[in-house]
């Protein structure tokens, strides 16, 4: 039986807190039990679940202990996604403690929890301000808590309240109070930038402070601070110059030389000062930090000039030899130096070619990355090739790195280097552009370069990134443009590119600029007609983007075709025709409207050019001869600078005023149209006809002549009727199931095969030129002759230089029409940065002006004194203009009434006095700030 006497269970719980021992779970305890129920997710939850329920238990306890207890636990858990806001109060009574582990654990806390509640900040203002108050020796790590716990909570409106109060510690008798109130004082300028404007030099002082530590701690601050603005502290040049003269502490040379870093940005005076002290600080010291801290000093700093070989070579012997270490992220950060020497002058790292092949192969890929960078500093045209030859090994051997064996008794093992994807597609784009960086100045082999250019045409068709294919089709274009003499050697390549089926089908996007080649140098060609078929074979295989392209070039390679042949033969004419125009139809029913219409006037314009070839029996029409070649020859391609196009398309203008045609001309055609109606010239009768006839030849000579697999394809409909309507209407609206199939047969990539299905020989035009060539395409592949036993000396190809648009044309051409509305293209830029995880803090220090006063000021009383002058003349106008037309000796209707005048009392010569101070001080401080 118990007694009533008896003591109860929590009544001995208490009496045992104070001895340390505890009976609730502590967090070590939360910990285990963590690490033990992680066996499934359910049974995980479930637990985290009953701990923060006990939490919340031990948080309502009166007991201080146990609140700490939960709080600390709550901490960690907040850390699973669970939300401690609501505990905001329990944690505002543990900072409250006396005890300073509690203090500690409460402050703790809030850096977590606080910055939710803005309004818990306001409670926990006074509080703060208590513990920072320093009253012995006891209190000097209460006060440190209370430092740290203030940098992780800080706002606008707490730095406001909180300045003041840190401003008297950097008077303390204690270095580290002084140390920790200057690191929290940064947290307080990022909020509150007035404070570092009123109480500079206060802050500025510490610097010629006794103690080591608080000159290091001022120093860190004042760098950061000047990252992000540093026009107020280039003023501070002097005094920093002094300490990096006699101060032996690394760490502080280190942050000392990041700060001139910012500050030289902004002053480029501080160069001839600076540079010889960076120079004998360099030859004098022995730390790799201070070395590496020197060089980035010198070259972000601006110090380094483009003439300046001498300070230069200094800088690239020190990183070469970083370059030899061992430590592999010292070799990386050479590496970027490396790099940003290289953007000042390429003439600095020209000489380092072996150094950078070494690099090349190095076991890191982030160090041969950032060695890739490098490539366009030391290439030439001696090593050109060999470069290129490097970089396409590592996309076919596999490097290993060898595991020595240790005294463990592990034997030694060969492990791989994976090669990241993104690694071999910036591989590809740096191969492409040192092959064509300043108008192909190192290339002296094109042939070369059309072998390189297949090369990387298949690799990058297995890369993700399919905008290599852009790049690749650029090049081929610009050597058909460019190069003269070497059309007939790039034809050869192109024609074996849309021959891959890979390629068609992993790298679409290259084929735009091949078709597009294919017909503006199709008069290089011999048998057209087979390369016709060869493009038209895939017609599923194109996304619209070359449907596009390659609807003008099928028409351009025909009509060369056509007129290149010395007897033509009619009947092979017009079977090509037949088979481009059933090829144009296909796409005249397309969901794209600039596809659709292109189709539609080729195929409006083929059936013109049958007719006519039906009716000339003796050779070919004028439609052919003479019509066909006007459309695409009448201008000379020329090529032109990069940027010129854009600042063409800036200089694009319509005009809307100007009507396009009279009333009087508008009112004429529809008289014509009116009168052809009733003539009946354009009767739906004769249109059937002639659309039967044309259907009927066609057939005819579909029985004679065998076609290949491009042409066999025909829709097969019962009705014959709604079969030529939709045939001879190219505005037929197809039905929804048609359309469908329609659309995934264009979008259709799984039959593709890497070679094409018909055998086709494309032979090639001879050319006088340096370089002759006789090329013959079979499957694909190209069969080149056998040269001639005479050896030439090798000249260099002719280029042909860029077409250069000067900025007075372009401003001629806005002046000539001042009415135009010029075309503006900055609306469709894209925020890259959209969507993406900001981690940077939001400061007001970026864009604060030192050197204006904020509007704030304006709530001074002498403002405020003044404003309320303002006021009371505005009033007294305002009494002047609407008394100023009466008379007081002849009133009219106001006879009546009374004027009362209220007079206002005069000031006490101790407030105008009390004002004048307050303006003068004001005065005072606006002349002092401008100074600095």
């Amino acid at each position: 039986m118990t007694s009533l006497y008896a003591p109860r269970m929590e009544d001995a719980k208490g009496r045992l807190r104070p001895f340390g021992i505890f009976f609730e779970k502590t967090l070590k305890d939360l910990i285990k039990g963590i690490r033990t129920n992680n066996t499934t997710p359910e049974k995980l939850q479930n637990f985290l679940t009953q701990a923060l329920s006990e939490c919340r238990e031990e948080a309502a306890s009166t007991d201080l202990n146990m609140k700490t207890n939960a709080v600390l636990k709550l901490t960690y858990l907040e850390m699973y996604g669970f939300d401690m806001s609501w505990a905001n109060f329990h944690i505002l009574e543990v900072m409250s403690s006396n005890k300073l582990q509690q203090k500690r654990v409460g402050y703790l806390a809030a850096s977590q929890s606080f910055y939710k509640d803005p309004e818990i900040l306001m409670l926990a203002t006074n509080l703060m301000r208590k513990d920072l108050k320093y009253g012995g020796n006891h209190d000097v790590v209460k006060v440190g808590i209370a430092l740290s716990g203030l940098s992780t909570i800080v706002t606008s409106s707490l730095a406001m309240d909180i300045c003041d109060d840190l401003f008297v510690m950097l008077t303390s008798s204690r270095a580290y109070i002084r140390k920790k109130a200057i690191a929290a004082l940064f947290k307080v300028f990022l909020q509150y930038p007035e404070a570092l404007r009123d109480n500079f030099d206060k802050f500025v002082s510490k610097l010629e402070d006794d103690d080591t530590s608080v000159v290091s701690a001022a120093v860190s601050v004042v760098c950061e601070l000047s990252k992000m603005n540093p026009a107020p502290f280039v003023v501070l040049s002097p005094l920093l110059y002094g300490i990096l003269v006699s101060i032996s502490n690394n760490w502080i040379i280190i942050r000392l030389l990041k700060l001139f870093t910012n500050l030289s940005k902004v002053e480029p005076k501080l160069r001839p000062k600076l540079l010889p002290k960076i120079l004998e600080l360099m030859d004098s010291t022995v730390a790799t930090s201070v070395l590496y801290e020197s060089i980035n000093c010198i070259v972000k700093g601006n110090i380094l000039d483009k003439d300046d070989y001498d300070t230069a070579m200094i800088c690239l012997d020190r990183l070469h030899a970083f370059c030899d270490s061992s430590d592999p992220n010292l070799r990386y950060i050479s590496c970027v130096l490396f790099y940003k020497i290289g953007k000042i002058n390429t003439d600095f790292i020209s000489k380092f070619d072996k150094l950078v092949f070494r690099l090349l192969n190095d076991v890191d890929v982030s160090i041969r990355s950032k060695a890739v960078e490098l490539i366009e500093g030391i290439v030439n045209g001696n090593n050109l090739k060999n470069l290129v030859t490097t970089l396409l090994k590592q996309f076919v051997n596999e490097d290993v790195v060898l595991l020595q064996s240790d005294s463990t008794g592990i034997e030694s093992r060969e492990i791989p280097i994976v090669i990241p994807e993104s690694y071999k597609v910036k591989l590809v784009h740096t191969i492409i552009r040192i092959c064509s960086m300043d108008n192909f100045i190192h290339m002296t082999d094109f042939e070369w370069f059309n072998a390189v250019l297949w090369d990387i045409s298949v690799l990058a068709s297995d890369l993700p990134d399919k905008a290599l294919g852009f790049k690749i089709g650029e090049q081929l274009r610009n050597i058909m443009v460019k190069v003269p003499s070497m059309r007939d050697s790039t034809l050869s390549t192109i024609i074996k590119v849309i021959s891959y089926g890979n390629i068609s089908n992993n790298l679409p996007s290259l084929l735009k600029d091949c078709f597009w080649s294919l017909g503006e140098f199709s008069n290089h060609i011999d048998n057209g007609d087979d390369l016709l078929e060869l493009m038209i074979n895939r017609e599923h295989l194109y996304p619209p983007e070359i449907q596009k392209v390659i609807i003008p070039a099928i028409l351009k390679v025909f009509t060369n075709w056509c007129n290149s042949a010395p007897n033509p033969n009619i009947e092979r004419i017009e079977f090509i025709l037949n088979g481009l125009l059933k090829y144009f139809e296909s796409f005249t029913y397309s969901k794209y409207f600039d596809i659709q219409e292109r189709a539609v006037e080729s195929v409006e314009l083929l059936k013109l050019v049958l007719e006519a070839l039906k009716e000339d029996d003796e050779g070919l029409p004028l439609l052919i001869t003479d019509v066909l070649p006007s459309l695409f020859n009448s201008y000379e391609l020329k090529p032109i600078s990069h940027g010129t196009q854009q600042k063409l398309q800036n200089t694009l203008t319509v005009d809307c005023q100007t009507p396009f045609l009279t009333e009087a001309e508008f009112q004429a055609i529809l008289d014509q149209e009116e009168s052809n109606i009733d003539d009946g010239s354009y009767s739906d009768k004769s249109l059937a006809l002639d659309d039967e006839d044309y259907y009927e030849n066609e057939d005819t000579r579909n029985e004679r002549h065998s076609i290949s697999s491009a042409f066999k394809e025909a829709e097969t409909e019962s009705d014959p009727f709604m079969k030529e309507e939709k045939e001879s209407n190219p505005f037929y609206l197809a039905d929804e199931n048609e359309e469908k199939n329609n659309v995934a047969d264009l979008l259709d990539f799984t039959d593709s095969k890497n070679t094409p299905e018909s055998s086709v020989f494309i032979s090639l035009t001879k050319h006088d030129s340096p370089q002759k060539t006789n090329e013959s395409i079979s499957k694909g592949e190209k069969k080149k002759k056998k040269k001639k036993s005479t050896t030439k000396v090798k000249k260099r190809v002719e280029i042909i230089p860029d077409e250069i648009v000067t900025d007075n044309e372009l401003l001629a051409t806005q002046q000539s029409n001042p009415n135009l509305i010029t075309s503006n293209n900055s609306s469709s830029t894209i925020n890259s940065y959209k969507g993406k995880i900001n981690l940077k803090t939001n400061t007001k220090l970026a864009n604060f002006d030192f050197f204006k006063r904020n509007d704030t000021d304006s709530l001074s009383p002498s403002n405020i004194d003044a404003e309320a002058g303002v006021e009371d003349q505005i009033e007294l106008e305002k009494l002047r203009s609407r008394f100023g037309n009466q008379s007081l000796g002849h009133t009219q209707a106001g006879e009546g009434e009374e004027v009362i005048v209220i007079k206002k009392k005069k000031k006490s010569a101790k407030k105008k006095k009390t004002s004048r101070k307050k303006k003068n001080a004001v005065e005072e401080g606006d002349s002092a700030i401008g100074s600095l």
